[in-house]
This record gives structure tokens, C-alpha cells and sequence, in this order.
């Protein structure tokens, strides 16, 4: 009995760990605001970071090793931030800690009409791809735009009608095998100011304050209050939080889920 209690620890032990470190995906939240600030994924030993607002990759944090990206990963402070940072083109900041070798984009003439002429290409041995003015590119906007990152590939949506009404063609569709979906143009998103907003990231939800007819959303609308398994709450306006100034302000988060880290 106490080997078969033993063998049953160890396996609930290893399930925890295994779990813990498979999480690539973390969300940084502003709770007041209620809105997502940074967006980070992580690909072995590099870390991507996004920015929400427009979910343009605007840091890469490269690591030599995993163990080092786990703890920036779990734990993204200052002090665990590569100490080199090098632009590689319109102000996505790559991070290292230290490198010998650096490449650029040559006056070539694709390079020119991409606007990438002097923009770093190669990092020792890292490479970085932009995409070219070719194809539907220039429409879609992401000419210049980052498409491989160490072989990472970068893709983004394309120019379909429903993305252009989502006002979220351009924006990044896929970070290798994690995939990025956004909140579609229609009466609810609209009222609710989610309108291009981060819908899925792998099958995550993310949903937002709705604006309710009876308007107990007062001042929360729009903000972000589900993520996956975890929810959101602020104030709602109710006639003591109103007179108590609380109305829409940050309330608590509950619940948990194992797919993602919430900072």
C-alpha cells in the first residue's frame, strides 16, 4: 500500500511539472483599465512579446538556453532580461545577452521596395525574415513586417472581407503553431467596443464586459472579464458603488487555468 501511495505521488508530482512548464502563453493585464497589455509567447528559448493594442510583436528575448526563458517566462522583471537589445526593424526590439556577429538587409532592390534596406538579418546564428512586397503583402500591410524569427514562422491575416470589417487583417494570425483569432464586426462587439479584440489564442477564450441594457456595466464596458477558465470582475453600478466612486473600477480575478499565465 505505501509503494502503491508513493508511485500514485510521484505520478500526480510529474503531471504538475510536466503541466506547469508546457504553458507557452501569458497575458499581461492592466486591472484597473481592463485591457491586456502585453501578449507573450514562448518558443523553446526565445520569448515573443506583443503588444495588444495593435498584437504587433514589439519585443523578441532570446535566451541560451530554456531553463533561462522559463524563468523570464514565469517571471518577466527586469532583472531576468537579456542585457543587449538591437532594433531589427520599426522599433521591434530584439534582446540578448550577448552576440559577435550582426547582418543586415542589403540595398538590393527587393529589400528597397520593402523597406527593409539596413534592417539586421542575422544575429550569430539567428535569422530574421521580413516579409517582401510581393503578392497581396502591401494590401494586407505587413510589408516589412517580421515573417521568421530562428525559423519561427510569423504569419497574419489576410485580406478577407470579414477581416477588413474586424479591422484585424494585418494583424498576426499565427507565432508558429500558436494561433491568434479576433473579435468580428457585428452588433454586440460594437456596442461592447471589443471590435477587433483578441477573441482566441489556442482555443483560448477571451470575452469582454457586454453594454447590458440595464447598464450595470457602467464604466467596465468593454473590459476584459474572461480568460479561458479565469474571470474578471469590476464594480458594478449599483447605488453604493456609485456612491462610493467605485463604479467600473477592478474588482477581483478568480478561477484558474492551466494553458496560460496571467501576470
Amino acid at each position: 500500500m505505501d509503494y502503491l501511495k508513493y508511485y500514485l505521488l510521484n505520478i500526480i508530482i510529474l503531471y504538475s511539472f510536466t503541466n506547469l512548464f508546457s504553458q507557452n502563453i501569458g497575458i499581461q493585464l492592466d486591472r484597473n483599465q481592463g485591457i491586456i497589455e502585453s501578449i507573450y509567447i514562448k518558443k523553446d528559448k526565445i520569448i515573443f512579446e506583443l503588444d495588444s493594442s495593435n498584437s504587433n510583436i514589439k519585443n523578441i528575448y532570446v535566451f541560451s538556453n530554456d531553463s533561462l526563458s522559463e524563468r523570464f517566462f514565469y517571471d518577466p522583471v527586469y532583472d531576468f532580461k537579456p542585457r543587449r537589445k538591437l532594433e531589427l526593424h520599426n522599433g521591434v526590439i530584439l534582446h540578448i545577452n550577448s552576440y559577435n556577429s550582426v547582418d543586415y538587409a542589403k540595398n538590393y532592390s527587393d529589400n528597397s521596395f520593402a523597406g527593409i534596406v539596413g534592417s539586421v538579418t542575422k544575429i550569430d546564428g539567428l535569422n530574421i525574415e521580413y516579409h517582401k512586397r510581393i503578392g497581396n503583402n502591401r494590401i494586407i500591410g505587413i510589408v516589412g513586417k517580421l515573417k521568421s524569427v530562428n525559423n519561427i514562422p510569423i504569419s497574419y491575416h489576410i485580406n478577407y472581407s470579414e477581416n477588413q470589417r474586424g479591422n484585424y487583417m494585418g494583424k498576426i494570425e499565427k507565432i508558429d503553431d500558436i494561433s491568434f483569432k479576433y473579435h468580428n464586426r457585428h452588433t454586440y462587439s460594437e456596442l461592447g467596443d471589443y471590435v477587433g479584440k483578441l477573441k482566441e489564442i489556442n482555443g483560448i477564450q477571451f470575452k469582454y464586459n457586454e453594454n447590458y441594457s440595464g447598464n450595470i456595466n457602467k464604466g467596465s464596458v468593454g473590459k476584459i472579464n474572461i480568460i479561458g477558465n479565469i474571470k474578471i470582475e469590476y464594480f458594478k453600478n449599483y447605488s453604493n458603488n456609485s456612491a462610493s466612486g467605485i463604479v467600473g473600477k477592478f474588482k477581483s480575478i478568480k478561477g484558474k487555468d492551466d494553458r496560460i499565465i496571467i501576470y
